[in-house]
């Protein structure tokens, strides 16, 4: 298969050495509802502080870029019995929270966490990335999601939800206000630290920011100095028309899945292409897929251990997933009727993966079948070592993808097994770094010197 290419000519993969990063959540169950239950998983101490630092210091020995937490507000509003019998994403803790800890406990791992413009303030927002990106050196990035769950919206006393593409407007006007306060606020020689004068800084550096938009109001200098990257490294995971436009605009690490080769080739392509629109280079954003990786001494060693993993799957757990995430009952249709014409303002990605991005038309029974057996996880790999990496190179060479986000099944057994098994695998191929050396997250990503945003991010344009 010929070698995929940029608009321009060039090459869609020409780094060598992939990224890596874990992809979880600060609750029992994710991917696999159900699965908190087996006998080798430890996610029921998700409570526990020892638990998240055991687990960052594993990352770390393994040389990752970040562990990166999703999150969202809401509580269970449907099928409630089956919510918390089954720990349906609930219960949950603020996974914010255990980064500071997490930072003190590591010296290298980065660290991504999650915060939506539908229930941020720029303000308050702009306040605690700048106050982790200080208490980690550097080490953190914002994952910015256009969430749009009803119950979130319920539990904030909202009437309802806005519209898909309107709550991407309204990120916008949120990164734009955003902007403002990491970028435009406090000059970078505004701080002096001059005790002998007793002048730590000067006021005539540090601006005061209005903002006056369709969303958002606000007046005010940015509480906190500038920190290490200013703005936190931006990532985004929406793969709709809409989403898109916004991950090539803004982010700088962007996730996508795709049930084939070929279909994450093209969105790869799509997003680069968007992104040299806005007049960014396409070697300023990097890719991520999901990566659910078993290991085993043998191949059938680690097909066992996925079987004995998708035995404890909850059938009817996964299908709620789908609901809350999408408003659709799926098991409330026709199991025979196509999937077609789906209508809904909440997880578009979700249904688009069925539609549009399947490559054929699905009935909802294959639709149901499918996510029952998958949920959310992206691509699954059961075997050695060897032959995980092998798969892994060869979806990096035919997509053009930078890197994978590790998807959990039991924790922290799984990741440990990859870590003393896969990575010195990738190490030995040359495709994965043998010591860490970028001190910040931007930097680790695309290179020393890079801490800041790149001149041509929309964000650079804010600077004073």
């Amino acid at each position: 298969m010929s070698e995929p290419e940029y608009g321009d000519g060039r090459k869609a993969y020409a780094v060598r050495k992939i990224h890596l990063g874990i992809f979880d959540i600060n609750t029992l169950n994710q991917m696999t509802q159900g699965l908190w239950a087996h006998p080798d998983n430890e996610s029921y101490r998700y409570k526990e502080l020892s638990f998240w630092i055991e687990l960052a210091q594993l990352l770390e020995r393994g040389l990752f870029d970040f562990m990166f937490f999703a999150d969202s507000y809401g509580y269970p509003n449907q099928k409630r019995e089956l919510s918390y019998r089954e720990a349906v994403y609930a219960p949950s803790n603020d996974p914010m929270l255990l980064i500071p800890a997490l930072a003190a406990a590591t010296k290298h791992l980065a660290f991504v966490t999650t915060a939506s413009p539908v229930y941020e303030l720029p303000y308050p927002n702009a306040r605690r990335f700048s106050t982790l990106d200080h208490l980690t050196g550097g080490r953190i990035g914002w994952n910015v999601v256009a969430t749009g769950g009803i119950s979130g919206a319920e539990a904030f006393g909202r009437d309802g939800i806005l519209p898909h593409d309107e709550r991407y407007e309204q990120a916008e006007e949120f990164m734009e206000a955003s902007y403002k306060l990491f970028e435009g606020s406090w000059a970078d020689d505004a701080v002096v630290g001059d005790k002998q004068r007793r002048y730590y800084a000067d006021s005539s550096k540090v601006r005061i920011v209005e903002h006056e938009g369709r969303h958002y109001r606000m007046k005010g200098a940015h509480s906190s100095e500038p920190s290490v990257q200013r703005t936190p490294v931006i990532f985004q995971a929406g793969s709709s028309e809409r989403g898109r436009d916004f991950a090539a605009k803004h982010a700088e690490g962007v996730f996508l899945k795709a049930p084939t080769v070929e279909a994450l080739r093209a969105q790869v392509l799509d997003i680069r292409r968007r992104a040299a629109a806005f007049g960014r280079g396409p070697e300023e954003i990097k890719i991520f897929t999901g990566l659910s990786a078993v290991v085993g001494r043998t191949k059938e060693e680690a097909q066992r251990k996925l079987e004995s993993y998708r035995a404890y799957a909850s059938r009817e757990a996964a299908l709620l997933t789908y609901e809350n995430s999408t408003g659709i009952d799926l098991a409330a249709l026709d199991p025979d009727a196509p999937f077609v014409n789906v209508k809904t303002e909440q997880g578009l990605s979700h249904t688009e993966r069925y539609t549009k991005h399947s490559g054929s038309v699905q009935t909802v029974r294959d639709v149901m079948d499918n996510f029952a057996s998958k949920e959310f996880r992206g691509i699954t790999i059961a075997g050695t070592a060897d032959e995980i990496a092998d798969r892994m190179q060869y979806w990096v060479e035919e997509t053009g993808i930078d890197g994978f986000n590790l998807e959990r099944y039991v924790l922290p057994g799984g990741h440990r097994d990859f870590v003393d098994q896969v990575v010195p695998v990738l190490q030995k191929r040359g495709m994965f770094r043998e010591r860490y050396e970028e001190s910040s997250l931007r930097e680790r990503l695309f290179g020393k010197g890079t801490a800041r945003l790149a001149d041509s991010h929309p964000g650079a344009a804010y600077r004073i």
